[in-house]
């Protein structure tokens, strides 16, 4: 497995990195020992760079396997949306507890929406700065999915790593082109941070090419490693073949992408709250009008959804899953 340090953070990183919200109850709900048996065999098979997320839920499938993993410890990155000091500094030391470690080596803002939102953050953003200074993190990074945001981040001294949404198709990109996500992650490596990718297969809209999709992703002189979710030991195997550049048999292809997933909304749960609408980067839901019964039910893009479940994160009732 290739490695490559994650900017002048100094971090090391397999290109392929193992994003855990896939296996989250965000998304498929893996049991945490079957969460924890798909981490093991990408750390079996080479991957030494591990995503996750306050949000995700995923940290009890993370812990599982690093107690009984035996090898190196993988590099960490985690994420937390608090929005003030108070809130980041919880989130930090939730990280650090639930995870077992001493150190969290990537801890980003998740999910900036626009220079307004990385403003009303400043209390989150000193948080993180005095974790990085306490030890308790060893780098401070954000993850967004618009150019908007990220062209403000891109060489923000006090942001040592990015995370954006980056594939071939540009699947997801709303207020930018390709190019244009190209040209922000050059300046930004050029300002030295490191850079992970998410989305390299489009949030599986790009799953039926998976192999091409990965591959391209990882090529790109732009970023240092790409995190891929993963949610059970066919989609290791496939993905640990596509970085190591070995052929990928067309029968295990063809399983993996065969695993097809969706948005679903639960309306018997649902309280047409709205929140959800709100909080959806891709502009994916909408209120239906209508009378009576239909008024203000949730309607669902699917072609512009990239099942990233932050909706569900949202949900007051748990209305929505990635099934």
């Amino acid at each position: 497995m290739e490695r490559r340090t994650l900017g002048r953070t100094g971090l090391p990183v397999t290109a392929l990195g193992l994003g855990t919200l896939t296996m989250s109850p965000m998304q498929r709900n893996l049991p945490v020992d079957e969460g924890a048996r798909v981490i093991l065999a990408a750390l079996e098979g080479g991957i030494g760079f591990v995503d996750t997320a306050q949000g995700y839920r995923s940290y009890p499938q993370v812990a599982r396997a690093l107690a009984e993993w035996r090898g190196p410890r993988p590099t960490l990155a985690s994420k937390s949306a608090a929005k003030d000091a108070a809130g980041m500094t919880r989130a930090v030391e939730e990280a650090l507890m639930a995870l077992n470690v001493e150190v969290i080596d990537v801890f980003c803002l998740h999910a900036v929406k626009d220079p307004d939102d990385l403003r009303a953050r400043e209390g989150a953003v000193e948080a993180l700065l005095e974790a990085r200074r306490r030890g308790l993190i060893r780098a401070v990074g954000a993850s967004s999915h618009w150019l908007g945001a990220l062209r403000v981040l891109a060489g923000d001294p006090r942001i040592d790593v990015l995370h954006p949404m980056f594939n071939r198709q540009g699947v997801g990109l709303l207020d930018g082109s390709l190019d244009g996500m190209r040209q922000i992650l050059q300046r930004a490596r050029a300002a030295g941070q490191g850079i992970y990718a998410m989305k390299p297969l489009g949030g599986g809209h790009l799953r039926h090419q998976a192999v091409q999709a990965l591959a391209w992703v990882l090529q790109q002189p732009e970023i240092d490693a790409a995190a891929v979710g993963m949610a059970s030991v066919e989609e290791v195997t496939l993905n640990l073949a596509v970085a190591r550049g070995q052929p990928v048999s067309p029968e295990l292809a063809s399983r993996v992408a065969q695993q097809s997933r969706r948005l679903f909304i639960n309306e018997m749960l649902c309280q047409r709250c709205g929140r959800c609408v709100e909080r959806c980067p891709q502009q994916a839901l909408s209120r239906q009008p209508g009378e009576a019964e239909e008024a203000g039910r949730i309607g669902i893009l699917y072609e512009r959804c990239v099942l990233c479940g932050y909706c569900s994160a949202d949900c007051p009732v748990f209305a929505i899953r990635v099934i």
